[in-house]
This record gives structure tokens, C-alpha cells and sequence, in this order.
């Protein structure tokens, strides 16, 4: 009995040991950019304080607080990059481009101030396992998605201080099923708008080509597709005409 105790107790010691040492690796990192080499790269250790982030690390993008402008920002393009939740801060952005890729648990703008944007373009991609939380303090705080992608489990849009997704050609916002009613909400009140809203484009929300979720892209209209199709026609006819004279 006297070794079971002490073999309980052993066991006890290290749960509690390996609990401190967990609680102790997830820290909070602060983007800073100040390595002194232009390198903005997020998986740049100096750029910020604390080390680059790991998936247990919360990651705040600091921006007009530490008087840090936005050519200073973070820009991912490379794979393997994390963090637990993403707070993009007042005047703060970020943008992932060709060879990005980006995991986290959420994602967060708009909390203490007026946000610039999230912009993924070049293939790039965000994949979020929680949510896609945009102006949760009331504030703006946009995300573009053009030619690249953005996957989460969830999807809140307070539109407050105008908070949004804009989809260009190409881009994509993936989300499960269950949002599917407010992101038709939001896509009527034009929180989700198609290319900047312009003319000829809208947004189309598919729900049968990956089961259990939402797709969400931006598509010309048929009028639009017309038009081009007719233009393409008047094109050919005009060189055959030149030719011909």
C-alpha cells in the first residue's frame, strides 16, 4: 500500500507538473517589426515581441497604439505559420499572399479601434478550427478575399463601424453548414459583397459541392457573362470584316 501511494502520488506530481509547464508555453506575442532589416515576414522571431507565435500563442497585430504604420504589417507567405486567436489591433492589417498559409483558432478585428484590412490574395489561405470573429468592439475591421481563400468553423459579422468580407474573382470563404442563415443576412445587408460592389457581380452561396459546408464566392451575372460573350462575338466579326477588306 505504501508503494501504491508513493506511485499515485508520483503520478499526481507530474499531471500537475505538465499542466504548469502547458500553461506557462501559451503566451501572448506582440508584432513589433523591429529587426531593422524590412523583413515583415510573420515567422520572423524578431518581429516580435515575445518570438513568433506557435498554436498556443495568442498573437496581437499592434498598429497605430505602438505607432506602427501599415508598411510595417505582418505578411505571410510562407506554410507552417500559427497561433491560437489573432487579434488584428487599432490600425493595425495584415495580408497573406503567394505561398501563405496561416492556422489559428479565431481571428478577431476590430476590438479597440478601427482595423485596416485582412487582405488574401495570390492563392493565399487562412484556416480557422473556431471562429471568424470581424468589428467585435464595434468597430471596422475588414477582410478581402481575392484569388485566395479563408476557412473557419464559424462567422460573426457586428457591422456597426462597417465590418465586412469583401470576395473578389477567385477568392473564397468557406464555413460550416450551421451559418448558413446569417451569412444569407448578411450577404442581403451587403456585409458580404462581391468585388467592391461592383456593377455585374454578385455573391453566390453554395451549399452541395463540400458537405457540411458553406461556400461563399463571387460570380459575374448572366447579364454580365452576356455582355462578354456578345463583345467577344462583335471582336471577331470586326477582325474577320478587316480582313476580308
Amino acid at each position: 500500500m505504501f508503494h501504491m501511494k508513493q506511485i499515485l502520488s508520483g503520478i499526481v506530481a507530474t499531471i500537475i507538473l505538465v499542466t504548469q509547464i502547458n500553461k506557462a508555453s501559451a503566451t501572448t506575442v506582440y508584432w513589433n517589426n523591429n529587426n531593422g532589416t524590412g523583413d515583415r515576414s510573420w515567422s520572423v522571431s524578431s518581429n516580435w515581441n515575445g518570438g513568433a507565435p506557435t498554436s498556443g500563442d495568442t498573437a496581437l497585430i499592434m498598429g497605430t497604439e505602438w505607432s506602427i504604420s501599415l508598411a510595417n504589417m505582418p505578411i505571410v507567405s510562407t506554410a507552417n505559420n500559427f497561433a491560437n486567436q489573432i487579434y488584428i489591433r487599432s490600425g493595425a492589417g495584415l495580408s497573406v499572399t503567394a505561398g501563405g498559409l496561416l492556422n489559428a483558432t479565431d481571428l478577431i478585428t476590430g476590438q479597440n479601434g478601427n482595423s485596416n484590412v485582412v487582405d488574401i490574395s495570390g492563392g493565399g489561405q487562412i484556416t480557422l478550427s473556431g471562429i471568424l470573429n470581424l468589428g467585435v468592439g464595434n468597430y471596422d475591421g475588414k477582410v478581402n478575399i481575392s484569388n485566395g481563400s479563408l476557412l473557419a468553423n464559424g462567422l460573426s459579422i457586428n457591422s456597426t463601424g462597417g465590418a465586412g468580407i469583401n470576395i473578389g474573382a477567385n477568392g473564397s470563404f468557406v464555413a460550416a453548414a450551421s451559418n448558413l442563415g446569417n451569412i444569407n443576412y448578411w450577404v442581403a445587408n451587403n456585409n458580404i459583397t462581391a468585388n467592391s460592389g461592383a456593377a455585374g457581380w454578385r455573391i453566390n452561396v453554395d451549399t452541395t459541392s463540400q458537405a457540411g459546408k458553406v461556400v461563399v464566392t463571387a460570380v459575374p451575372e448572366p447579364t454580365t457573362l452576356a455582355s462578354l460573350g456578345m463583345g467577344l462575338m462583335l471582336l471577331v466579326a470586326t477582325r474577320s470584316l478587316r480582313k476580308k477588306s
